[in-house]
């Protein structure tokens, strides 16, 4: 690749690429790394051979971001369902959602008042999802946490519906063309997605079908409804 490849790639990049900002506490851990491996390596003088690799690893990591930091470009963030198909999201969405079961980490923010949860998000995610408390409808808002699909981060909203637990991932999608909801089924959960306001949700829950369709309808709804003065 020559100059003239590297300056059309970099264009396209900041053009087209999405943007998602690393988070301050990266730049903390990075940090401090590069600080221990200063006390070790004046420690021991021998095995400097031995550490200079990952020094120069953790170097190249903050040089990194402080270019970035100075030509305005945060890092780039391919979404899920970039030049993936909807059977891999399909996936990875009933993998988050058995992780989320099996590993007690349901929530990161666990509330039913979508004034709380909402702003949790603020500074996590390059978007802002929908937060829809419908526990008067029977879909009890639990809480929200941040997840990763494909190493991707995306938003997880939970709802509980008499015992069965719902999963709602969301996550932005300028790109896409919206999509009324379509049901799919893995590893034994039903799933249902759809594409709105340039962003995709994707419900997964055992409950049976019609109930997760009329959970997604209900959403949409109320997603759609002006915002209560």
């Amino acid at each position: 690749m020559d100059m003239h490849d590297d300056d059309d790639l970099s264009a396209l990049v900041r053009g087209h690429a999405s943007r998602f900002a690393a988070p301050p506490e990266l730049a903390a851990r990075v940090t401090a790394a590069l600080a221990a491996e200063s006390a070790i390596t004046t420690a021991a003088a021998p095995a400097r051979r031995i550490a200079l690799p990952r020094r120069r690893w953790l170097e190249g990591v903050m040089l990194f971001m402080a270019g970035a930091a100075a030509a305005g470009v945060a890092t780039v963030l391919l979404r899920p369902s970039a030049g993936v198909d909807e059977e891999e999201v399909a996936g990875w969405v009933a993998d988050g959602h058995v992780r989320s079961l099996m590993a007690d980490h349901l929530v990161d923010v666990e509330s039913t008042d979508r004034h709380t949860v909402k702003p949790w998000f603020a500074g996590r995610l390059d978007f802002s999802p929908p937060v829809i408390d419908m526990a008067d409808a029977g879909d009890a808002l639990v809480g929200g946490r941040l997840d990763y699909l494909g190493r991707h981060p995306a938003a997880a909203l939970v709802y509980r519906q008499r015992k069965h637990v719902i999963n709602l991932f969301v996550w932005a999608d300028a790109a896409g063309a919206d999509a009324a909801p379509a049901a799919l089924s893995r590893q034994g959960f039903h799933l249902v997605r759809w594409h709105e306001q340039g962003m995709q949700f994707w419900a997964v829950s055992d409950l049976n079908e019609p109930e997760l369709r009329g959970f997604a309808e209900r959403l949409r709804e109320r997603i759609a409804a002006p915002a209560p003065g």
